[in-house]
């Protein structure tokens, strides 16, 4: 399975690291140099996750060419939990507004590793039903409206942005092959993050409007601060490494890494325990944290760079509440 296109959406507003401070309560130094922030992208009203995957989703088939949307075979959300409305199947949305009449389409949730998790289903897809040829993926994120910046227990969450992305992907395709893909969840964290209101334990109701139960919370927040500087970057070179062994690259760094938006110390210990050059993966910096979309913000911007070269390894690398951790491994260019 080769990875033919992919497009990107991104909100034309930013937000500051000064107006993040401003509203946080936090100095301008701290933004910047411990939470990695020097600006996210700022949506629009217009800016909804699904309308926001589906102008992805239209750049990546102007990207395709000789791929038009009535060869999709399978339509998949690849976004995050929280969309345009609840109990939406996003998917068919997405399947409606390109195109896609001749497809089938469901929606995955995997918090943060979405985009990853797709490219694993959609493979699979593709080894069980031969008359599966043709994958869309796609999915946006707008996570950013539930992080309450006030809330000391969730500064770390303030990178937190909005966008869409997509991706298509063809049986046999000739180039940016998708040579394995990796997963690691710690299961014991599964309720130390999460937004308490508009559940069934706390459905949705006049007393909890306009309430902390309306944003992300921390169940025990020393907790998860230490698993965050001391146990994600561990979780992360396990992953790594585990994905380049699946392809036979024992010992081996990849190319590019093409990781999510993490805080500069934690990202600073991955690539010293990769021994990889920080020109070699984008901290993402000035548009923040994007949820499954990092790791296809990161790619476009290495190949524009040409950071990635044909033959380059690239491994996309997420990770999400729960905590959730996926990877895949591309072999970029011609097979």
């Amino acid at each position: 399975m080769g990875l033919v296109s992919y497009g990107l959406y991104l909100p034309s507003d930013f937000e500051t690291a000064e107006e993040i401070a401003l509203r946080s309560g936090l100095s301008r130094e701290q933004v910047v140099a411990e939470l990695g922030i020097e600006r996210k992208c700022l949506p629009s009203e217009e800016d909804q996750p699904a309308v926001m995957a589906v102008k992805a989703a239209r750049q990546a088939f102007e990207r395709a060419r000789d791929i038009a949307p009535d060869d999709v075979d399978v339509v998949i959300w690849t976004g995050e939990e929280y969309k345009d409305y609840i109990c939406q199947t996003a998917s068919i949305r997405l399947q409606e507004e390109v195109g896609a009449r001749k497809a089938w389409a469901f929606d995955l949730v995997g918090q943060g590793v979405t985009s990853l998790f797709g490219l694993r289903t959609a493979r699979d897809l593709m080894i069980g039903d031969s008359s599966i040829r043709t994958v869309l993926l796609a999915g946006g994120t707008r996570n950013i409206d539930l992080v309450d910046y006030s809330n000391p227990n969730t500064q770390w969450m303030l990178a937190t942005s909005a966008s869409g992305a997509a991706m298509i992907l063809r049986r046999q395709h000739p180039a940016n092959q998708v040579l394995e893909t990796a997963f690691i969840v710690d299961h014991n964290l599964a309720d130390e993050v999460y937004v308490p209101g508009g559940g069934t334990v706390h459905p949705f109701s006049p007393e909890i409007l306009g309430t902390e139960s309306m944003f992300f919370q921390v169940a025990h927040p020393e907790i998860v601060e230490a698993y965050l500087s001391e146990r994600m970057p561990g979780r992360f070179l396990d992953l790594i490494r585990k994905t380049m062994a699946g392809a036979g690259g024992t010992g081996q760094v990849p190319d590019y890494l093409a990781i999510r938006h993490l805080r500069p110390r934690e990202r600073a210990r991955i690539l010293e325990g990769l021994q990889l050059k920080a020109e070699l993966s984008d901290p993402l910096a000035d548009v923040g944290h994007h949820g499954p979309n990092d790791v296809i913000i990161s790619l476009d911007r290495a190949v524009q760079g040409e950071a990635i070269k044909p033959g380059s390894r690239v491994v996309l690398a997420a990770a999400g509440i729960g905590f959730t951790y996926a990877s895949a491994l591309i072999q970029w260019g011609p097979s």
